[in-house]
């Protein structure tokens, strides 16, 4: 499993542990008050927790900001807005809470894939706009619905006699789908298949893409989910909203962290994640450098596109190279691997058994023919019938000596051995004499 499949699976952990563990502070909230009821702190404090989750998203919203990731920002305004149309917002509007439950995850399907652009993008404004739309939409048929004798409802009626009374039946009755519950008391079936849709979009996403952000819009709106529809408004309100801002702002920097070390296209560890490395190895540890032989032919012959396919299988390859070594993207095609506590010697049987696994694995360029075929028939086609190219590498190793006592010195003389390897006949493992 390489560093991205990995970052993908703690993304999905971590939101379920945070749920967890706030469902348990739920359920020990009144013996934790009763603890501490006479604290005169912690009874200030429990004034201002209700405003947790606001202080929380207005830190992803500046996040947001900071990384022009509009969905970001879009996706925490939803949350703030929920939270303050169901928990604060005083109007005698029941059916509220029920249409949040609907339209908030279809919100956060729609922001989550947003591609990164400014908030005052056309994008960003006009899904501002949406959002804004929309809240005065719910608004404005919730409170009719609710509240059918009141002032505004008898002046639309008597100035639009035809419009307001069609208006308020036509209401009533689509509002009637939200009130239709299966199961929970406090769910409707339209917003359970609501959720549903945007977990399996979500889902898709996240396996395709590996953002972990996408992980971090499930674990939180499944958060939230749950916040909207608790039987006891408080404190589970307040709770699960914090906790979706705390699974947005943890998932929020773990993106960064691996936009700055983690290589995109191959998942495995980029250079800033091996020169942190570098700074604590012993002296006891070698170093290989590796690069694709006529890796710029190749590019030249097939395509660029091509060329980034052999880039990840070559890097697929190289992330299994077992001997406790640590393997990272150096730049371009070029490749280094990190053996903690041993020799050039003691490291070269690994890399062999790589090169040769590299050297006898078809690589099968993708052609037309391809992808008019479905996956079933492509793995029935034979290589015979399938245009394939012959990928190989050189590879240089170098070690710790008194000569090479610093990491970048053994990280040179290892790119010296590579070149040599590769002026000798390529596709060779030589190292550092």
């Amino acid at each position: 499993m390489n560093i991205s499949s990995k970052r993908s699976l703690y993304s999905l952990v971590l939101p379920g542990i945070l749920i967890i563990c706030a469902s348990l502070l739920i359920w020990r909230w009144d013996s934790l008050i009763e603890n501490v009821k006479d604290i005169n702190e912690f009874r200030a404090l429990l004034v201002i927790l209700p405003m947790v989750p606001y202080i929380l998203f207005f830190i992803t919203t500046i996040l947001g900001l900071r990384t022009n990731n509009i969905g970001l920002i879009l996706v925490s305004l939803s949350y703030a807005v929920s939270y303050f149309a169901v928990n604060i917002v005083d109007i005698n509007i029941s059916s509220i809470p029920k249409i949040v439950l609907f339209i908030l995850p279809l919100n956060i399907i729609l922001f989550s894939n947003l591609k990164k652009r400014r908030f005052t993008s056309k994008t960003g404004t006009t899904c501002f706009f949406i959002m804004i739309f929309q809240i005065i939409i719910i608004w404005f048929f919730c409170y009719i619905v609710d509240n059918p004798d009141s002032r505004f409802v008898f002046d639309l009626n008597k100035e639009f006699p035809n419009v307001g009374q069609k208006l308020f039946l036509h209401s009533k009755f689509f509002f009637k789908i939200f009130s239709y519950d299966l199961i929970f008391d406090n769910i409707p079936f339209i917003s359970i298949l609501s959720l549903f849709t945007a977990m399996l979009i979500l889902s898709i996403n996240l396996v395709n893409n590996k953002n972990i952000q996408l992980a971090g819009a499930a674990g939180s709106l499944i958060s939230a989910f749950i916040g909207i529809s608790s039987s006891s408004v408080q404190p589970a309100m307040m709770i699960y909203f914090s906790t979706a801002g705390l699974i947005l702002i943890i998932t929020t920097i773990e993106a960064s962290f691996s936009m700055a070390y983690i290589d995109e296209l191959t998942g495995l560890a980029g250079r800033r994640s091996m020169s942190e490395a570098m700074m604590n190895l012993g002296r006891n540890y070698s170093i290989a450098m590796i690069d694709i032989d006529l890796f710029k032919k190749f590019n030249d012959t097939y395509g660029h596109k091509t060329g980034d396919q052999v880039l990840k299988m070559v890097a697929a390859k190289i992330a299994t190279v077992s001997g406790n070594a640590k393997a990272y993207r150096f730049g371009g095609e070029e490749f280094t691997i990190i053996f903690p506590g041993k020799k050039a010697d003691e490291a070269k049987p690994y890399l062999e058994e790589l090169r040769e696994d590299i050297e006898f694995t078809p690589f099968v360029v993708r052609g037309k023919e391809r992808k008019g075929s479905s996956p079933e028939n492509r793995g029935n086609n034979s290589f015979a019938n399938q245009k394939t190219a012959k990928v190989t590498i050189s590879i240089g190793v170098a070690s710790y000596s008194k000569i090479l006592t610093k990491p970048e010195k053994v990280l040179k003389a290892a790119d010296k051995v590579l070149y040599k390897a590769k002026r000798a006949g390529r596709n060779k493992v030589l190292i550092q004499k």
